[in-house]
């Protein structure tokens, strides 16, 4: 059985945050015997573009001035990283699940599925019968796009995931969406649907069990080292904080 480490909760602004799940990434794919998890929330709340997206799509909007701005290394659509849940996780190559995105979208999404349920919330896959095939254009927001993979509840999507894959490891980048947000009235959380909790860290923690328990991973206790950590602000500083980076489409 692989292990994974679970390394503790953060906060930190939006380059601080991608930068330590690149590192991550990347000491996964040096030492493919171990994967890791961790969970995280943002000093402000900030918008995290997908990696192909465009910087005019968000400077277009005009609720978006004024709120810090960072490019993900994953995909998908931005997402406002608010009243929400952030995960990171990445599994090394010879990982089963790795080898198909979709196999490990849907074991990590029916994971959380299955922990909202037994929190008292109706969740479920949103499944392709649901998609309209008639959408072509991709909204901006992650959580008004409709994907089969979706954690929904009823007709609101509540967990969606972003992929980067490596030659060595895959990441895996997810917001669980705690509560509505004032900047996206459109989207409530989970409070908002079922009287569950509505503190970030006690979602840490059930994520932290779940996730790694249904992926076939030996919980381990990470930590994160000082050379992990200096690694990270390097990174940051010369991609995350650089608005070549963040401008590069």
């Amino acid at each position: 059985m692989i292990g994974c480490r679970i390394f503790p909760h953060r906060i930190s602004d939006g380059p601080g945050n991608m930068a330590l799940d690149e590192v991550l990434l990347d000491a996964v794919g040096d030492d493919p015997t171990y994967a890791a998890f961790r969970t995280y929330s943002w000093i402000a709340p900030t918008l995290s573009l997908g990696y192909f997206q465009t910087i005019a799509a968000a400077e277009d909007d005009p609720r978006w001035r004024g709120v810090p701005l960072v490019r993900r290394p994953t995909g998908g659509g931005a997402l406002l990283h608010h009243h929400e849940l952030t995960y990171a996780l990445i599994v090394p190559r010879d990982h089963p699940l790795s080898r198909r995105s979709e196999d490990l979208y849907r074991s990590v999404h029916l994971a959380i599925a299955n922990l909202l349920e037994s929190q008292g919330l109706s969740a479920s896959r949103r499944g392709e019968a649901e998609v309209a095939q008639t959408d072509v254009t991709k909204p901006f927001l992650c959580f008004a796009d409709r994907n089969a993979e979706d954690v929904v509840s009823g007709a609101e999507k509540v967990v969606g995931s972003a992929q980067r894959r490596r030659a060595g490891a895959i990441l895996q980048h997810g917001s669980l969406l705690i509560s509505r947000s004032a900047l996206t009235p459109e989207l409530p959380g989970i409070a908002e649907l079922a009287p569950v909790d509505s503190d970030p860290l006690a979602w840490a923690s059930l994520l932290g069990r779940a996730i790694p328990a249904a992926l076939n991973l030996n919980s381990i206790d990470g930590d994160f080292s000082s050379d992990l950590l200096q690694r990270a602000d390097a990174l940051a500083f010369d991609v995350y904080r650089n608005s070549s980076w963040t401008r590069k489409r």
